[in-house]
């Protein structure tokens, strides 16, 4: 799955299941997982969604920037 269809899927995880998830690459893969499960540290690079979108603003470029290079 790429990047952007991997963070859309994941707010609407974190919407339905109602906590915060991970989404980030992991052996060349993007990965979703639960912000508590210790395994999302491992993830690099990674921003945090809830069901309302992207947590942090900083997470926003972050995702613009993957978005753009193709990710």
């Amino acid at each position: 799955m790429v990047f952007k269809e991997s963070v859309i899927l994941a707010i609407k995880l974190a919407r339905k299941q109602q906590r915060e998830l991970v989404v980030g690459r992991q052996e060349g893969r993007w990965e979703i997982m639960p912000l508590d499960d210790s395994r999302s540290d491992q993830l690099s690079p990674s921003l945090i969604v809830t069901g309302d979108g992207i947590k942090y603003p900083e997470d926003e470029d972050l995702f613009a920037r993957l978005v753009a290079e193709g990710a």
